[in-house]
């Protein structure tokens, strides 16, 4: 087999397994945000054997991948990989349902990564069975992996961790987090924009590889469950941050905003190319069954708050009236916990889409941007009220830096907050909804309802097993 660059091999399968004790070189900058020294090894690595062939031949593992939707999440799946040049690669992906004998094959399409010397190759597989596991294959040489469709109801409890802000320029905390998330066998990862931090720039073009790489080293379980991901647009992914910047210095040469794809994809031009969802025109909605709806939004990034993106808001929130659980996710808050209330774009998602949260019975938002934790109180009319919309989040799953956070007391939508770096664990059952708040360390910072009303509570699988059977 020819040797593919960056690709694991037994050797740097070991390394992988043996990283956290290289991370903690990297706390030495950031001694005060690190993981300390009582989260020790990390007991869920998988074991090498499974990146060997019956000859104990290295198998192939792609630079990159991402599992994501499209469609409905309990009959469909998209799967991207990327390939280096010297990769001769064909975009077929072999997938079979669990314990089947066969593999099936489903080519996809190419697709040109900006800037970049990989190709993105993407299919979406459809037709499949829901609550079921499906083992899947880069090729007859690669590492089988498999996924988890979702399930067509939450009669039984279904776990997802939402947050924002990752990145991957401060890898230990990153690191930390994905394998703390995948301690809680979530079905998916729900983010809220800034990914990479690369801006639109091809000089960042590093910080993706390394989003990436990370992820694929720790958004996957020890028995090769790869956690799909589900991301919205943030300013990090934007070339000057906000799609009205057309005198920003990243934005030379690129004609004046219009709200058009083709001008959306030159000032994000990675973010298109590589998450199939939302897709153009970077705002959209993804239904699970008929118990849950996720809705993606931009604040200002590569679309206006009002206008077009508020009008089909309204719709969609209005033609699911019915769904017991429905979260917008967005990136710069409403409610902030950190930057100033009375700042431009604040005040746009309060003046265009909170009306629209409280007319239509949307209970919990996700916010981010602000690299801290809060969670407001339930907020209707702009006071707080029992049957009001509560905020949670600001975006501090991998960044790094403890920002001043504005005083609970004194702060009137504020009921927490804190400069703690989280994830936040979803849990649904039936009409019922638990957050767990969750920081690098596995601590549990704060939780919503104090009381949950599960029948089985949020499930942490045994240190070493990391799977749900």
């Amino acid at each position: 087999m020819k040797p593919l660059e960056k690709s694991l091999n037994p050797l740097s399968a070991a390394a992988a397994c043996c990283c956290v004790l290289l991370l903690f070189v990297g706390f030495a900058g950031h001694a005060e945000q690190g993981p300390p020294e009582r989260v020790g090894h990390d007991p869920i690595d998988p074991p090498e054997d499974w990146y060997l062939d019956e000859d104990g031949e290295p198998l192939y593992i792609p630079v990159g991948f991402l599992l994501t939707w499209q469609q409905d999440p309990t009959t469909t799946m998209t799967i991207d990989w990327q390939t280096l040049p010297d990769e001769d690669r064909d975009t077929v992906i072999l997938y079979r349902e669990k314990g089947a004998e066969t593999f099936l094959e489903e080519e996809g399409e190419t697709i040109e990564w900006p800037d970049s010397e990989r190709t993105i190759h993407r299919v979406e597989l459809t037709g499949l069975e829901p609550a079921t596991k499906y083992e899947f294959r880069f090729g007859p040489d690669s590492v089988r992996y498999f996924f988890r469709t979702m399930p067509n109801s939450a009669y039984e409890p279904v776990r997802f961790a939402a947050g924002g802000d990752m990145s991957p320029g401060w890898r230990n905390l990153l690191y930390f987090a994905n394998r703390q998330v995948v301690r809680y066998d979530v079905e998916f990862a729900l983010i809220g924009g800034d990914l990479a931090y690369a801006d639109g720039d091809p000089e960042r073009l590093e910080r993706w590889y390394d989003f990436f790489e990370i992820n694929r080293e720790t958004l996957v379980t020890p028995t090769h469950r790869v956690i799909p991901i589900v991301a919205a647009i943030g300013n990090h992914e934007v070339r000057g941050g906000y799609y009205h910047r057309d005198d920003h210095r990243r934005r030379e040469g690129i004609p004046d905003y219009e709200q058009t794809d083709e001008i959306r994809e030159l000032i994000a031009p990675y973010f298109f190319a590589l998450f199939a969802f939302p897709g153009q025109p970077g705002y959209n909605v993804l239904d699970f069954g008929d118990y849950m709806s996720i809705i993606l939004l931009d604040t200002d990034h590569a679309n206006p708050i009002y206008g077009e993106q508020t009008e089909w808001l309204e719709s969609v929130l209005a033609e699911r009236t019915d769904i017991p659980h429905v979260f917008p996710i967005y990136h710069v808050p409403g409610y902030p916990s950190h930057r100033d209330f009375d700042r431009e774009t604040e005040g746009r998602v309060r003046e265009h889409w909170v009306p629209l949260f409280e007319e239509y019975g949307v209970r919990i938002a996700f916010e981010n941007h602000d690299h801290t934790y809060k969670r407001t109180y339930p907020i209707r009319n702009n006071e707080v009220h029992p049957n009001g919309v509560v905020y949670v989040g600001d975006g501090n799953w991998g960044v790094s830096g403890h920002r001043e956070v504005h005083s609970v007391d004194d702060t009137w939508y504020l009921k927490q907050a804190s400069p703690a770096n989280h994830f936040i664990i979803v849990t649904l059952n039936g009409p019922a909804r638990h957050l767990k708040m969750v920081n690098l360390y596995g601590d549990v910072i704060d939780e919503y309802p104090k009381s949950p009303s599960l029948a089985d509570g949020p499930y942490v699988p045994t240190p070493g097993v990391g799977e749900r059977r």
